[in-house]
């Protein structure tokens, strides 16, 4: 885990081989009536396609529900991130409403949907993989 100064949020590296390919981090509503967890993950183009991602987030999504002891997870990619939503697809997510003007893109110089998806614990896909 990487040192951070938020106490609600825990972020550690995505490691392949010994190269550090991305970012992942998990965040926590505390508030009793609200309380739930949420993942934001980041990997560098060449990681993609090789199932890093959806990996990644199922070990921080076990130790949210099973360390931590949320029943929900929460994740908020660009409504335009079609590659995210479906690799968040495979781990269990599901969209439950789009955020409009949600995120600033300084790339499009305007502002951006987001899709919220959820995930209870008793909907993690462990694995994805055929057979």
């Amino acid at each position: 885990m990487l040192e951070n100064r938020d106490p609600d949020v825990d972020v550690w590296m995505v490691e392949v081989e010994g190269a550090v390919v991305g970012l992942i981090q998990g965040y926590e509503e505390r508030d009793p009536m609200y309380r739930h967890a949420g993942i934001d993950i980041v990997l560098h183009p060449g990681a993609h396609g090789r199932g890093l991602g959806p990996e990644a987030i199922r070990v921080l999504a076990r130790h949210q529900f099973r360390d931590r002891g949320h029943h929900r997870l929460v994740i908020d990619p660009n409504a335009s991130n079609a590659r995210a939503i479906h690799a968040y697809e495979k781990v269990g997510f599901r969209p439950i409403g789009v955020m409009r003007e949600y995120e600033w893109s300084a790339h499009e110089g305007r502002w951006t949907d987001g899709v919220l998806m959820d995930l209870l614990r008793d909907e993690l896909i462990e694995d994805d993989r055929p057979g």
